[in-house]
């Protein structure tokens, strides 16, 4: 029996309708009951339908509505094909009045064409913007140099969507425009066109990603609004090395689903996500606003943009995928604003801005679309951890945003060096400035032997240390190492609690993967705090994150002399040879950080290990401070 009501929110996320299922009534008495329900979208309602249960009635309200649906479809196409065939102003397809044609279209139909206009900045000094609203349906945004181009503009966007036609310029290999059709069939001929015009070979791998939904995303979203914890547990595993075969499942607090199978851990998570999105909209508590299909759509991402195919596909993917068949080139300043810079650098910039809907302040990170910051993206969207910094949704855009040099006026520009390149911009939740790096650093100014007197930055050391600990460990729990621990790479929250971040080195970590294991034999990292066999480029696994947290431990507890002496102090560190002072001052924390800095990684604890070490450790110096404040008060 083919699932309606999966069908239904399906579409009505994609449209971003409001579904509701109303619960009309209810006849008979108890032992042969049926219920009548009916279907209502964006206010319109649908026939009544009966089951003698009310998930058989909501399965039927939904055909319903889905074959409703499809009616309506039909006569919009027909009338709308009608408008385009019998208009005066019927003309080859570039010198449309779009305008007119809409006006027409308003007519016929008898549903209210709306345009709303707004000035603000835009490309090329075209100003001045436009919208129309056609009924209920909202469509997007364009922009030009006057009123009257902005509104031509956007009511080309509204002909197309209607029509069912899109126009690409496409710019690899030539400047010739080209109409494709919109439906999923013509849209993957046009995948394959591309492909082939740029020679690439990734067309199977590519085209994939448009015809499926991102089922995890939708999973990451829908616990994220409910505030619920989510997790992906492995069932099993088999097969042969060369064939394994991995089963997950999702748990929702603490609430199984049914358990999808995959060739890859990705490949079986996506089908544990998809098994449970179908159940939970079959759950009678089911919100269908919970989730909208544009917000989960930033978080699907591609594997990789190493080709002018991949990159051409890339931008397509975000095309479609936003419902409409436009792309807000500048959504960045239309959803956010008291927009400050926290920090620039090589790889990027980081800005403070408040979420105009939610009145919530973010931190955005714009860096390049390349490799090293999709893997961050992908990293990040399956963690969700106290000790981690919260990732909310990304987005491309082509251009990049900048703050112009007075401070009080934004403009948004591409960049000189490489005006092709796309720009990635990731929502994060925002930290302190304070990083670890400054939080030593200001410890370290502090007069050596009071710092070694000093038993709160002992303890506070310690607290760190265990929430570190605590991420890595939820870290290594999904398989993943992070490559790059330290002091400048943790941050603090609000609240002040640990938060580990710069996920641009993270890889998996799976041993019968040949791909995976030459990728764990690269010189990745800051060197500094490398392990050594990261070093050695040898194979490597998840202790060499226990090898840089052994480090940065040492460094929170020990003020580092400067000059020469700090590095030959920081080599010996590295060979277990710790200060003497440090011995005689910090024998415990001297006793764990040596069993993180061994040469061997088999000899280094695990994190969880050591997160239980530390807790022991905490747990008895609080006692110990307990004893000793009972016995000066007696």
């Amino acid at each position: 029996m083919e699932n309606y009501i999966a069908k239904l929110n399906e579409y009505a996320q994609k449209q971003r309708l409001a579904l509701q299922f109303v619960e009309v009534g209810a006849a008979g008495p108890d032992h042969i009951k049926t219920f009548t329900i009916r279907v209502v979208l964006n206010g319109k309602a649908y026939p009544d339908a009966v089951g003698k249960n009310k998930k058989e009635a909501k399965q039927n309200a939904a055909k319903n509505a889905l074959a409703g649906l499809l009616e309506e479809s039909a006569d919009t196409t027909e009338n709308a094909a009608e408008v385009s065939n019998t208009s005066v102003h019927q003309r080859s397809g570039s010198n449309i009045k779009y305008t007119c044609w809409l006006n027409e279209y308003g007519q016929r139909n008898r549903v209210i064409v709306r345009p709303v206009e707004a000035a603000r900045p835009g490309p090329d000094d075209e100003n001045q913007w436009c919208n129309f609203f056609v009924g209920d349906k909202e469509y997007p945004a364009a922009s030009g140099k006057t009123r009257r181009e902005a509104k031509e503009e956007a009511a080309k966007l509204v002909y197309h969507d209607i029509c069912g036609t899109l126009i690409i310029d496409l710019k690899h290999g030539g400047s010739s425009r080209q109409t494709v059709a919109t439906n999923s069939f013509s849209f993957n001929v046009w995948i394959l066109f591309c492909c082939s015009k740029t020679k690439s070979l990734m067309v199977k791998k590519e085209a994939e990603i448009f015809t499926e939904e991102n089922f995890i995303g939708l999973i990451n979203l829908y616990c994220q609004k409910t505030k619920h914890c989510h997790d992906y547990v492995l069932v099993s595993k088999c097969g042969p090395p060369h064939n394994p075969q991995f089963f997950y499942k999702v748990v929702i607090d603490n609430k199984e689903y049914p358990v999808g199978e995959g060739k890859t851990i990705k490949e079986a998570k996506q089908n544990a996500a998809r098994q449970a999105w179908s159940a939970l909209q079959e759950q009678s508590n089911w919100d269908s606003k919970l989730v909208s299909w544009s917000a989960v759509s930033d978080d699907v991402t591609p594997v990789q943009l190493s080709s002018p195919a991949s990159t051409l596909i890339f931008s397509l993917l975000a095309f479609v995928i936003n419902s409409n068949t436009y792309v807000n080139l500048y959504r960045f300043t239309l959803e956010f604003d008291s927009i400050e810079r926290l920090g620039k650098g090589a790889f990027g910039r980081v800005y403070k801005a408040k979420h105009k809907l939610l009145n919530k302040y973010y931190a955005i990170k714009i860096v390049r679309c390349k490799e090293k910051s999709l893997r961050e993206v992908v990293a990040l969207s399956d963690l969700h951890h106290t000790n981690i910094v919260r990732y909310y949704t990304c987005w491309i855009q082509d251009l990049e945003y900048q703050m112009d040099s007075t401070g009080d006026t934004y403009s948004t520009s591409q960049s000189a060096s490489d005006s092709s390149e796309k720009c990635l911009y990731i929502q994060m939740e925002l930290c302190d400035t304070k990083t670890l790096r400054v939080w030593i650093d200001e410890k370290n100014t502090q007069n050596v032997k009071k710092s070694l007197r000093d038993s709160r930055r002992k303890e506070e050391s310690l607290i760190i240390a265990q929430q570190i600990a605590s991420g890595v460990e939820y870290i290594h729990s999904k398989m993943l190492i992070h490559r790059d621990l330290k002091p400048a790479n943790i941050m603090f929250g609000r609240d002040g609690e640990v938060k580990i971040g710069d996920f641009g080195l993270v890889t998996a970590e799976i041993d019968n993967d040949a791909e995976n294991l030459l990728e764990r034999s690269a010189y990745k990292g800051t060197p500094s705090y490398m392990a050594p066999e990261q070093k050695s480029k040898s194979h490597y696994d998840r202790k060499v994150d226990i090898f840089a947290l052994g480090l940065i431990y040492f460094e929170l507890l020990w003020n580092l002399p400067v000059g020469p002496e700090r590095k030959a102090v920081w080599d010996n560190a590295r060979s277990q040879k710790l200060p003497q002072g440090f011995l005689n001052n910090f024998p415990q924390e001297h006793q764990i950080i040596k069993a993180m800095l061994c040469a061997k990684p088999e000899n280094r604890p695990e994190a969880s290990k050591l997160k239980e070490e530390l807790k022991e450790y905490s747990d008895a110096l609080l006692m110990q401070k307990q004893m000793l404040r009972n016995s000066n008060t007696v």
